[in-house]
């Protein structure tokens, strides 16, 4: 018969990975026997066996995994910690209180149901086949602002306006002209000297 002053827990114990099979279902049972001698009643058992940690506890890097329902009342549920807590087989354990329509379930039925619904989502979840995206290009309008030529000043524009003055080309003098010169220039000192002798000829001249 249920006592009415009795409330539902769950505890998950974690012991030691080395004791091996017949040490840890003695320390299972001794916790068990803790939680019937104070008036409370084992529900539901259900060992998950040996895990791997998610870090280390007391250098330990595996654990055995144990998971109990049952019923006590509150104030006996010190004396269940205690014991544990002594305990050096014990790594870590957890009490929650459960709600009344709370479902118990084994680890069994937990990785079934996990592997259900992963089978659901993939039977919903239809083959999209995304298209690639293609990239806009925005064209920007270049705007060309076109400079207006700076004006001049008046003593470039009448330097650039004045066309160059052409200069005469030398012609190049021929055999003829040189010849008709040479003769011209000694035509001429021969005058010179004519008019040399005669005035020194001249009796009435006195040098």
């Amino acid at each position: 018969m249920e006592n009415e002053n009795n409330f539902n827990y769950e505890i998950m114990i974690l012991l030691r990975a080395d004791l091996g099979e017949e040490l840890t279902n003695k320390e299972i049972d001794e916790i068990k026997n803790i939680i019937t001698s104070n008036n409370g009643e084992i529900i539901h058992e259900d060992a998950w066996g040996i895990k791997d940690l998610a870090y280390r506890i007391r250098k330990e890097e595996q654990g055995f995994y144990v998971v109990l329902n049952f019923s006590m009342e509150p104030k006996k549920l010190e004396k269940l910690e205690k014991s544990l807590n002594i305990n050096p087989q014990v790594l870590r354990y957890l009490i929650i209180k459960t709600p009344p329509n709370y479902e118990i379930k084994s680890l069994e039925e937990y990785e079934e149901e996990a592997e259900k619904e992963e089978k659901r989502k993939k039977e919903k979840a239809p083959t999209v086949f995304k298209k690639p995206q293609k990239k806009k290009i925005i064209k920007k309008e270049k705007t060309e602002i076109q400079k207006e030529p700076k004006e001049k000043p008046e003593k470039e524009k009448s330097a650039e306006e004045k066309p160059a003055e052409e200069k005469p080309e030398k012609k190049e003098e021929t055999e003829e002209e040189k010849s008709k010169k040479e003769e011209l220039s000694k035509s001429k000192l021969s005058e010179v000297d004519e008019k040399l002798k005669s005035i020194i000829n001249d009796p009435d001249i006195s040098l």
